[in-house]
């Protein structure tokens, strides 16, 4: 078994500068023992070496004196600490370009892709093809490297101050995209353009392949060597980020851990999940971190999903200037490290699947559907698990573990594994925010719904909150708001058609707003166990945040089909609850209070009194409280009570 495949990883990025080669290893080894890491990413190669590279094509790190690298890996070693070597293909100094100017990007203007003393390479260039393997065979021949990472992976189309580069416009991607399809390489990135079209399959087939190309070469040199990078080809442990930026639109999503985590975690069996927070406030500020109680949300979001743990600064710990935040991070690190045999190898307890569209584009148009009805089931205390919409042929043979299967926001889904799939399970299925609206006959067939005309005329109108017997939130609510893209539909006899649209009247002065009409036209339509609402109930939950969308929802879903969760709890929306198997006869219950943020900043959280939970499928015979000072057993075993709820707690059910 890989050293790797339990996920029990607490590990620290230091994104060297080229100055921290002189930085004092001891000291920095006596740190990351005290923060209570176990793994260590640091720069290694690229666009700086970080040990005497003999290669010509490595640019060595003018600061180096000796064996940084080497020293290194030989002192975290002999501490018990796994060391992640850390490169960057994306660019090389600018003396390796004046040598070798086919490796290089070129922008749509013609010119290289410059910043500082940098240029941008280019994927279908030798340096990522052939030098990028000598790089990596130099460092494994030299050095017993734990695991490798690759960061800025793929193509480029700005530079580090946002600037737009294009497409690069290089002879090797020339050549090569004329030789896979035939036609020219795009200029503009044009969605009506049937060559910029191919060239997004271009992309991903080129990344892909190299990236399996990578891999293989480090398989070969060493099978023990942990492979991973932002992408899921060819790499043992897929990472993703948890991070800010200070022009990042609003909403801010205050579970990106938990979702990147939850992905991979679904969506894989032969591949685990780092995803990492990183301290910084933007790129732009990376010397200054984010609210610490930020920092620890996200940070036990990642442990309590079932990840390990990965946390980012960048440079030495000795001279960062912000470590407002290292207390509070070694409380998470140290908890882990303390019940680190309870993480990481979950056997979730959902009924629930939720299919992410778009699993890290979290500001993305395509993603907001899944984002509002994952934070209504983060709410609501409904467990669910998560699979990538590209990841579909995968899952399909586990539909009949859930009974419910949410399908937000995909226009069209390729998978007909996962269609036929759909056609015989016994879950109940819901499709909002406009999913098949391109598989017509699957949407006939499933969901017994032919889509008409787009209603051009949405803001203003509303929605008949009837049956009363369906809509039991909306007792003293008749109507809800419409808003955003809706379709009128016709369905088949057989549907039961709820939630009347009711039209727009005239918009102006108060003594002319009159004349709403209630229509024929059904909002959510139900065949069976099959559930379709023409609109976007999760885009608008998420967007601008009416509960009323999250009930018509889930009144909706709870009409057809009770699904028992696996616990009962009286605990506040704020809080998030987590409930798995971690060993035979063993159950984690956690518990993340939000409370402290309040939509822009995170404070620290509110306390929460007398919390209970209660279990559905499980007698416990000893509950045990998990405490940074030890593991306390409770006097009731058949009921958690937490008198008082601060950031995190956990609970140790045995059965």
């Amino acid at each position: 078994m890989a050293w790797w495949s339990n996920n029990k990883l607490r590990m620290i990025q230091n994104n060297l500068r080229d100055i921290d080669a002189k930085m004092d290893i001891d000291r920095y080894i006596s740190i990351l023992k005290d923060f209570g890491a176990n793994a260590c990413m640091v720069g290694c190669g690229g666009i700086t070496s970080f040990y005497p590279t003999n290669l010509e094509f490595q640019y060595r790190n003018p600061y180096m004196d000796g064996d940084f690298f080497g020293e290194l890996i030989e002192k975290c070693h002999q501490n018990g600490i796994r060391v992640i070597a850390r490169f960057d293909f994306s660019k090389t100094h600018e003396s390796i370009y004046a040598r070798h100017t086919e490796w290089f990007t070129k922008s749509i203007f013609g010119e290289p892709v410059r910043y500082h003393d940098t240029v941008a390479t280019c994927v279908n260039g030798k340096y990522q093809q052939e030098c990028s393997l000598e790089i990596l065979g130099e460092v494994l021949g030299c050095y017993p490297v734990d695991g490798v990472f690759f960061n800025m992976f793929g193509y480029q189309t700005k530079d580090y101050s946002d600037n737009y580069v294009g497409i690069c416009q290089c002879d090797s991607c020339k050549s090569r995209f004329k030789a896979m399809y035939h036609m020219e390489l795009p200029k503009e990135e044009n969605e009506s353009d049937e060559a910029f079209l191919k060239y997004k399959e271009f992309k991903q087939v080129t990344v892909d392949e190299l990236l399996n190309k990578i891999s293989s070469a480090v398989k070969k040199m060493n099978p023990d060597v942990l492979v991973c990078t932002y992408n899921h080809q060819g790499v043992d442990m897929v990472r993703n980020e948890s991070n800010s930026a200070i022009d990042r639109p609003y909403p801010f999503w205050i579970y990106t851990s938990e979702n990147n985590v939850s992905v991979v975690e679904g969506s894989f069996t032969d591949k685990i999940s780092s995803n990492c927070v990183i301290n910084a406030v933007d790129i732009y500020y990376r010397f200054m971190g984010v609210s610490k109680y930020l920092n620890q949300i996200r940070l036990y979001g990642d442990m309590a999903s079932g990840g390990g743990l990965d946390w980012c600064i960048i440079g030495s710990f000795e001279d960062y200037p912000d470590k407002d935040n290292f207390d509070t991070v070694k409380e998470v690190f140290q908890f882990h490290k303390k019940y680190e045999e309870y993480f990481g190898d979950f056997i979730g307890q959902a009924k629930i699947l939720l299919i992410n569209p778009s699993p890290f584009g979290v500001h993305s148009p395509a993603s907001q559907e899944y984002l509002g009805i994952f934070k209504m089931l983060k709410e609501e205390h409904r467990l669910f698990d998560v699979a990538e919409a590209g990841r579909l042929d995968a899952v399909s043979n586990a539909l009949d573990k859930y009974e419910l299967i949410l399908i937000p926001g995909i226009p069209f889904i390729k998978s007909k594994i996962f269609i036929e799939a759909l056609k015989h399970t016994k879950a109940c299925v819901v499709s909002t925010g406009l999913s098949f609206i391109q598989n017509e006959a699957e949407l006939k067939e499933i969901f017994g719904v032919n889509l008409k005309e787009k209603l051009e005329k949405v803001r203003g109108g509303y929605l008949l909150t009837e049956p009363k017997s369906i809509f039991k939130q909306f007792k003293k609510r008749d109507w809800v708001y419409l808003d955003m893209e809706y379709y009128d539909m016709d369905t088949s006899g057989g549907n039961q058609n709820i939630l009347p649209l009711i039209t727009p009247s005239r918009y102006g002065p108060p003594e002319r707003c009159f004349g709403h009409q209630i229509t024929n036209q059904p909002s959510v339509t139900i065949k069976d166990n099959a559930v379709y609402f023409p609109w976007k109930p999760g885009t608008l939950y998420y967007k601008q945040g009416f509960e009323d969308f999250k009930y018509v929802l889930l009144n909706v879903i709870d009409s057809i089909k009770t699904i028992k969760n696996a616990f009962d709890t009286n605990a506040p929306k704020q809080v998030e609850v987590f409930f798995d198997q971690c060993g035979k006869d063993k159950y984690l219950l956690q518990l993340l209070n939000l409370s402290g943020f309040n939509g822009t900043t995170v404070f620290e959280p509110i306390p929460i009194s007398n919390i209970e939970v209660t279990f559905n499928e499980i007698r416990p015979k000893h509950i045990y409280g998990l405490f940074a000072d030890g593991k306390i057993e409770l006097v009731e075993f058949d009921i958690v009570r937490i008198p008082v709820l601060n950031q995190y707690a956990a609970f140790l059910i045995e059965i």
